[in-house]
């Protein structure tokens, strides 16, 4: 018996139907994949350029807690340090809306190798600016040593007028060496 050379059509439809399937397939489940896995892929090389920049960041050494230059005035003379302390203080007072009356300096000394300096601020502002004040003299790199802090109130003349205040303290920084 001999095959017919044609395909019969009832063969033809199953391929076509099984074509048709097949393209659904993709369409459907295997073109959700396709879209997740690209989808995936650039979240993957988002977060890598993330990780590039994070990783950079930390490269970047920032003063901590130990280090000398974010501790210590830099190694400059007793007169640098002091103008220079007393030009931080100036800023401080400015930003706090306290009235510096003057500042003193006191003796230099020496404490483990650091030579000490300190002033002696007296000025008049209202508790809020007291408080803004040592806030931003204690929060200052390098560090600064606010001490001996002492408040006068006056009565207060006018009603409803904010009550000034005197108040002095002494300030301290440390720079590297001993040189004058």
């Amino acid at each position: 018996m001999t095959r017919p050379q044609h395909i019969p059509l009832s063969r033809a439809a199953a391929v076509a139907i099984l074509l048709g399937l097949l393209a659904l397939l993709w369409l459907g489940p295997v073109g959700l994949y396709e879209n997740w896995r690209d989808a995936d892929a650039r979240a993957i090389a988002a977060a890598a350029e993330t990780l590039a920049r994070d990783r950079a960041l930390v490269a970047v050494k920032e003063p901590g807690p130990n280090d000398e230059a974010a501790i210590l005035l830099p190694a400059i003379s007793d007169a640098e340090a002091a103008a220079l302390l007393q030009e931080t203080l100036k800023h401080a007072a400015q930003a706090a809306d306290v009235e510096i009356e003057g500042m003193q300096v006191m003796p230099a000394d020496t404490l483990a190798g650091a030579a000490r300096v300190a002033l002696r601020l007296r000025a008049r502002g209202n508790m809020a600016g007291i408080a803004r004040l040592l806030y931003s003299v204690a929060a200052s790199r390098p560090f600064l040593y606010p001490d001996h802090l002492h408040i006068l109130a006056h009565p207060v003349t006018a009603p409803g007028a904010g009550a000034a205040l005197d108040f002095e303290f002494d300030v301290s920084a440390f720079r590297a060496g001993a040189a004058s």
